[in-house]
């Protein structure tokens, strides 16, 4: 019997595909208490609640999950202002937090984390999205003497013009909200975990919207890419298309140290000076509890941003007239590439603004191309951050 002294109180905020399966594992967990959920959506947390004790606070207000006084907060959701508001409360409160929400941690993460380490608490991404794999990997082959060259991402499938309508089918089969799977499918999803990789480990890109060659299997990415080009910008992100196996992420080391290159030919990783260290797969909230874990344990983050190395900036997904609500991530009107910043609006930020210019498919969209709703809090969030 698991003794309540022990336990690390947890509270999930975002119930979907990712939200329940972090709350069934947490459950599974000998070591911690899921002692709070909330989704505005009442079915997601019907279908929840078979994996909830009797005692666990369920609320349809994401705020109210505080009251259960967490060690930790996992942020699950989708939402970027909502969910930074929401963090911002928890950890004034002393709450720990973990990010499954990607597009908040990527377009605030910066400010959250400060506003952490101003509260002597922890925000972290999570362990087992890909971004989180990938950093730590990398502290891994940092730690045995190479040096990065890449970090590398497996895309499966990529259609840039993917919306809510043409990935229905998909998005059922997988359990995922639309814009959701919309946002895997046109590769706006990869471009923030693959920004939040450089931007905590200050890593650079070989072109905007990354190379991304197709391959068959992973390991042939020795081959597919400029390695010397990428050495010589201090290492870069990127992905594979298409490559087996499927799930997988990489890294790719260099040492041209004469002992090291004949330990790892002996040890099967190629003659060098470049090797690849490949993990076959990443299992997103199967690997939350190690997040919470490093926090609880070991006063330890998974992935904080410490610069902005690269941003996510918004294409336009078809020809848009001016006036247009833009809808954001995931949605009809763009998706996101990854890039240097510049003076392209981030996309995190795009939804419901409004249109100013006619837009091309394939355009990027400017910060003076959009005008935000009055007052609108997002750019008071973004130029507190910038400062």
């Amino acid at each position: 019997m698991r003794s309540v002294l022990t336990l690390i109180r947890v509270a999930v905020v975002g119930i979907g595909a990712m939200g329940r399966g972090i709350v069934q594992v947490l459950q599974k967990s000998e070591d911690m208490d899921v002692v709070a959920i909330s989704d505005i959506n009442l079915l997601a947390l019907e279908k929840a609640k078979p994996f909830l004790s009797e005692e666990t606070l369920v609320t349809t207000k994401p705020v109210e999950v505080l009251d259960a006084k967490p060690d930790v907060l996992v942020e699950a959701s989708t939402a970027i202002l909502e969910a930074a508001r929401l963090v911002r409360l928890a950890l004034k409160q002393k709450t720990h937090v973990v990010l499954m929400n990607s597009e908040v941690d990527q377009v605030f993460g910066r400010l959250l984390a400060k506003e952490a380490r101003a509260n002597g608490v922890i925000v972290t991404s999570d362990a087992g999205d890909q971004h989180g794999v990938l950093v730590r990997m990398i502290e891994e082959i940092t730690s045995m003497g190479f040096e990065t060259i890449m970090a590398g991402n497996n895309k499966g499938f990529l259609d840039r013009y993917a919306n809510p309508d043409s990935i229905k089918e998909e998005a059922t089969k997988r359990r995922l909200a639309l814009k959701q799977c919309a946002s895997y499918t046109d590769g706006t999803k990869m471009a923030i975990e693959m920004a939040l990789v450089a931007n905590a480990l200050d890593l650079d890109l070989l072109k905007t919207g990354m190379v991304g060659p197709k391959v068959e299997y992973v390991e042939e990415a020795l081959n597919a890419f400029n390695l010397e080009q990428a050495r010589e910008l201090g290492g870069v992100v990127d992905y594979v298309m298409g490559a087996k196996p499927g799930g997988s992420v990489f890294a790719i080391g260099y040492s041209d140290d004469p002992e090291d290159r004949f330990f790892m030919n002996y040890y099967k990783m190629g003659e060098g000076p470049y090797y690849l260290f490949l993990r076959p797969y990443h299992l997103c909230h199967y690997e939350t509890p190690l997040a919470i874990r490093r926090i609880m344990k070991h006063n330890e983050t998974i992935l904080v941003q410490k610069k902005r190395a690269l941003e996510v900036g918004a294409r336009a997904k078809t020809d848009l007239k001016p006036g247009t609500k833009l809808d954001g991530i995931g949605g009809y009107h763009l998706y996101g590439i990854l890039e240097k910043p510049d003076t392209t609006l981030p996309i995190g930020l795009a939804e419901d603004t409004v249109l100013t210019k006619r837009k091309k498919r394939n355009e990027p969209i400017k910060w003076d191309d959009v005008e935000f709703p009055k007052d609108d809090p997002r750019v008071d969030l973004w130029e507190e951050q910038a400062e």
